[in-house]
């Protein structure tokens, strides 16, 4: 078997043999051996059974030994402890291999010498072998078309010359890549081995445009491949509202751009409106879209669209700036108020930026007559000082509420009419109460039934009681 396989080897690597006939020695060897850096090589040779091998190096005047299994002192510097015929005699296989190939060995000339003891003249190194020399990097495969999801796969190989030594691959990625799991592959390919690293798992989003390579690390040196760059083709992922600028005045005009994170770009976007509580939906192929004449309580979202899926962003305000608007003076407390009282006047309103200062005016007549600043102001009412006004200001304007009218009372209107009415109102009510007061008495009285007859008179006799100034009274009996 090991023989077949050795010829097999000689066929594979020179596409022809080299056959010589020397003292009965059937010997072939190839003319070329293609040895990879790093590695070990093997020079194949199969001759009829023999006793002993030694291989030189070609020379025009020495025979370097390249190996010797008897005498090892005799080998070469440079290829002491690297050589060694691996065969059995028995079987004829004379095989060389050399360990630690560098480029130094690059087109060294080596031939065999059978049975080295024979007092009979050989010719062996007329038939020489060529060593090539190569450094040979890993080589990368991806597969073109790649959706999240679906399986990625991709394949590291390198070629070597030395089965007993092959180099070790490895990935270099990053860990975007789920549930991935590593398969090795060697075959034999015209005389060299070939080694095969498949890297398989579900592609995702996060793998786009990175980059995937991978190495050979051989005993002394690593070799690496290209890098190459993820092509990963995914639906929308994250989709949001970039706006051309944070502000806006009201009634001015902005660029939004709807932003996604996909592969391939979106082909269709819709806008979504919301502007006081109305909603429009718009559409476009254009990710940038200009708004014009912007109102306040605006909020938009987009959604964007490819051929693989679609999302749609969250819902932004924009910040719409605009001058006090819906300004309104509060009255405290509220109602009529006495003249030369205290009230406090409040100001109100909607604005953004927020306000700045509140003014306070006095309206007499045709005339504006500021008054105070702040949010509050307290005043003492008067009945020629009633109507009252506030404005508000940020950066964008100015705004003014309507004239408040303050209900203020006063004698000269009031206190006359109290004064001449009123004394009547109080005379009436006393007679009503007191003739009420009467017939109740009177009602009361009428309604008793005494149960004795109460029966008084004066004496008409005189007589002398101890007084002489009153007459004594007497109760008849019953």
């Amino acid at each position: 078997m090991a023989v077949a396989h050795l010829l097999r080897l000689l066929s594979l690597m020179t596409g022809t043999s080299v056959l010589q006939q020397v003292n009965g020695f059937s010997i072939r060897v190839p003319k070329t051996v293609v040895a990879v850096e790093g590695t070990c090589v093997m020079v194949p040779c199969q001759t009829d059974p023999y006793e002993r091998v030694n291989w030189y190096q070609y020379h025009n005047l020495k025979y370097p030994i390249v190996y010797d299994g008897f005498y090892t002192h005799n080998v070469e510097q440079k290829f002491r402890g690297r050589t060694k015929v691996l065969g059995k005699a028995a079987e004829g296989n004379c095989t060389l291999t050399i360990d630690n190939v560098s480029t130094a060995d690059h087109n060294l000339r080596v031939y065999v010498w059978i049975n080295p003891d024979s007092q009979t003249t050989q010719k062996f190194h007329d038939q020489t072998v060529t060593i090539s020399v190569e450094r040979k990097a890993p080589v990368i495969y991806i597969q073109k078309q790649i959706v999240e999801g679906e399986i990625f796969q991709a394949n590291c190989s390198i070629i070597y010359s030395c089965p007993s030594l092959p180099p070790s691959l490895q990935w270099n990625l990053n860990t975007f890549l789920e549930n991935y799991t590593f398969m090795d592959f060697h075959m034999e390919v015209h005389g060299q081995w070939f080694y095969k690293k498949t890297l398989r798992g579900v592609a995702t989003y996060l793998m786009n445009n990175s980059r995937i390579s991978c190495s050979a690390k051989f005993k002394t040196f690593t070799m690496g491949s290209q890098q190459m760059t993820l092509n990963i083709s995914y639906k929308p992922v994250t989709v949001r509202v970039k706006k051309e600028k944070k502000v806006v005045a009201e009634g001015d005009s902005i660029m939004i751009e709807c932003v996604a994170n996909s592969n391939p770009p979106p082909h269709k976007y819709l806008w979504f409106i919301r502007q006081l509580d109305q909603h429009k939906i718009e559409n476009s192929t254009q990710s940038k879209k200009h708004f014009s004449n912007i109102v306040r309580d605006t909020s938009l979202s987009c959604m964007a669209q490819n051929a693989l899926g679609v999302q749609q962003s969250i819902w932004v305000d924009l910040d719409v700036q605009y001058s006090p608007k819906n300004i309104t003076v509060s009255v405290s407390p509220s109602g009529p108020v006495p003249e030369n009282s205290n009230v406090t006047l409040t100001c109100s309103s909607n604005a953004n930026p927020a306000v700045e200062n509140y003014m306070w005016y006095r309206a007499d007549g045709d005339q504006e007559n500021f008054i105070g600043t702040g949010t509050s102001l307290n005043i003492k009412v008067s009945r020629d000082r009633r109507r009252f006004f506030c404005k508000a200001e940020n950066q964008i304007g100015v705004g003014r509420s309507n004239p408040t009218h303050l209900d203020v009372q006063y004698c000269e209107t009031h206190c006359g009419f109290y004064s001449g009415v009123l004394p009547w109102v109080l005379a009436g009510v006393f007679f009503s109460v007191s003739v009420i007061c009467a017939a109740f008495l009177w009602k009361v009285q009428k309604n008793v039934k005494p149960q004795e007859e109460d029966r008084t008179y004066m004496s008409l006799n005189r007589r002398n009681v101890g007084s002489s100034e009153y007459d004594v009274i007497n109760t008849a009996p019953k």
